[in-house]
């Protein structure tokens, strides 16, 4: 018998203490150490761990595998659907090392709630009765493996949890207010500089590439580039995060006149440094 199997309950809580961990820790360098977190004293509803972060609550359901694991789905409690903005993250690991990632998340956007569980397929119990029938589970219900969104960063999930998709930005400069110069949020480029693998660091790559020695692009051949080249979903609600250093938003690097998107100078000024 592997230790894997040996230990399983120990192995199950030693992963969930290093993924919050991890949370904390990104929480601590990147987000204004504001993630709150909750565990509930009865798990009669399908929530291992509450997060809570810029006024967003998620009840999230906690599962892992290591790399090998042969395991092809996850069974998910009907009721976490009408939780505040349920989800499930399956944590891959190392064998050996449990160094974390990449992660599978089910569920949806940063405060909206985890539709559709019910039209799933009804779990079964693992047991056969006396009459050799595996009696229905009617709560609980099968999600499958491809069914989860793959995510390859602890970084890259903080932002899926927390991160609005509908921050809105001016459309055109003269209605930007210019009267926050103050820029409060760009300490992050630097951070994102030393992450390739981060969707701020894709766009803003996708920015340089697009623009060469310009200030400014086309907003559709910027676009196109990112996803293209960077596989890049969701692009208007990460650039748009990246437009205002209003609540949850990512921090004012880009304004948009008309069709063209461009970076403010005092942005320019961290990204040449950090990313040239």
């Amino acid at each position: 018998m592997s230790k894997h199997n040996e230990h399983s309950s120990y192995r199950e809580k030693l992963i969930e203490h290093l993924f919050i961990g991890e949370l904390l820790k990104l929480s601590w360098l990147e987000h204004d150490c504001d993630l709150e977190v909750a565990k509930p004293e009865v798990d009669n509803a399908g929530y291992d761990v509450i997060l809570e972060s810029q006024k967003i609550v998620r009840h999230v359901q906690l599962k892992a595998s290591h790399h090998s694991s042969s395991t092809a789905n996850q069974k998910v409690h009907i009721k976490l659907g009408e939780k505040s903005s349920g989800c499930v993250i399956w944590i891959l690991f190392d064998e050996e090392s449990l160094e974390l990632g990449p992660f599978l998340f089910f569920g949806n956007d940063a405060g909206e709630p985890l539709l559709g569980l019910e039209q799933l397929n009804v779990a079964k119990h693992s047991k056969a009765n006396s009459e050799g029938v595996k009696a229905e589970r009617p709560n609980i219900r099968v999600v499958n493996k491809g069914q989860f969104e793959r995510i390859e960063t602890i970084s890259e999930l903080y932002d899926k949890l927390f991160s609005s998709v509908v921050i809105r930005a001016e459309p055109v400069l003269e209605n930007i207010s210019r009267e926050n110069t103050e820029f409060k949020k760009l300490h992050r480029i630097k951070l994102w500089a030393s992450r390739p693998h981060q969707h701020n660091h894709h766009i803003i790559r996708a920015f340089l590439d697009t623009a060469g020695d310009r200030y400014s692009v086309l907003y559709l051949e910027f676009k196109e580039h990112a996803e293209k080249e960077f596989g890049l979903g969701h692009f208007d609600g990460h650039l748009n995060s990246m437009m205002t250093d209003a609540g949850n938003s990512h921090g004012k690097v880009f304004y948009r006149e008309g069709d063209r998107v461009s970076v403010w100078p005092e942005a320019m000024a961290e990204i040449e440094r950090y990313f040239l």
